[in-house]
């Protein structure tokens, strides 16, 4: 099955060139993929080449785990290099995380009518096409199917069916890194969307919760991190009501210009 890339077109170049890269990455504990790009987690000063190499293969690349203390440095030395800089604060969530999630799907009902889907390779491609839809809309990009689907990397994606068809809300995560790295046990975990229509009814609650009791339940993860605005108050509120907290991290974005010269690479 061929895989599938999502968003605009320098998105899906993006993501097409991380899939090409897959073969000479994978195994290397050094790199890391959510199926968006390949990036390296907890950087040091002396890889700032191989991050500026990913950058401009893929147009953008990321690193996680970057202490806030050092992250000035960092973004000085990708600049000079003539890359632009995006961030967001890593919040992350532990064990108190998990308690809360299972307290929350244990009292969740599900509205009439929604259809709750696993996403994997049997996903329709309507269900596939419409989480394309709600994603961009809501300004998140979902990772290429090989990921999404749980065959490149250990996943779980969800997503809910509307009555209308369309899909409400999803949400997802990733164990990004290879498992001899010192992130091997800490899943990326996000993409928390829902469509407009569907507010106010804590679907990507209950998507978010789902997906870290699932993410596990099934792999033994017990970290969970995600890059959250300064600004996006909505975001930051159904993070903490999860469990998911602020941190002396942040996630660090490092962009060529060229292919996003209009800002990052997702919301």
């Amino acid at each position: 099955m061929q895989p599938r890339f999502f968003g605009s077109e320098a998105q899906q170049r993006m993501q097409a060139v991380a899939y090409a890269l897959t073969p000479l990455l994978k195994d290397d504990p050094a790199y890391g993929t959510e199926g968006r790009m390949w990036g390296i987690d907890g950087p040091d000063l002396a890889e700032i080449d191989k991050v500026a190499a990913l950058a401009s293969l893929q147009g953008a690349t990321v690193n996680h785990y970057v202490p806030k203390s050092r992250e000035a440095q960092f973004a000085k030395e990708y600049a000079q290099l003539g890359f632009a800089n995006d961030r967001w604060d890593q919040f992350m969530g532990r064990r108190d995380c998990l308690d809360i999630c299972a307290a929350y799907v244990a009292g969740f009902k599900l509205p009439d009518q929604y259809v709750q889907h696993h996403i994997g390779p049997e996903t329709p491609t309507r269900i596939l096409n419409a989480l394309g839809r709600t994603s961009a809309a809501c300004g998140v990009l979902p990772p290429m199917t090989p990921v999404l689907f749980g065959q490149m990397r250990h996943a779980a994606y969800f997503c809910l069916e509307a009555p209308d068809g369309g899909v409400a809300a999803c949400a997802g995560a990733c164990l990004r890194n290879h498992p001899e790295s010192r992130f091997g046990n800490a899943a990326w975990w996000g993409m928390l969307a829902t469509r407009d229509r569907d507010r106010g009814q804590s679907l990507s609650l209950y998507l978010g919760a789902l997906t870290a009791l699932h993410m596990h339940e099934t792999f033994g993860v017990e970290e969970f991190y995600t890059g959250v605005r300064s600004d996006n108050a909505v975001s930051r509120h159904v993070c903490q009501k999860l469990g998911v907290r602020d941190s002396e991290y942040a996630c660090l974005a490092i962009l060529d210009p060229s292919a996003f010269g209009e800002g990052g690479y997702t919301k």
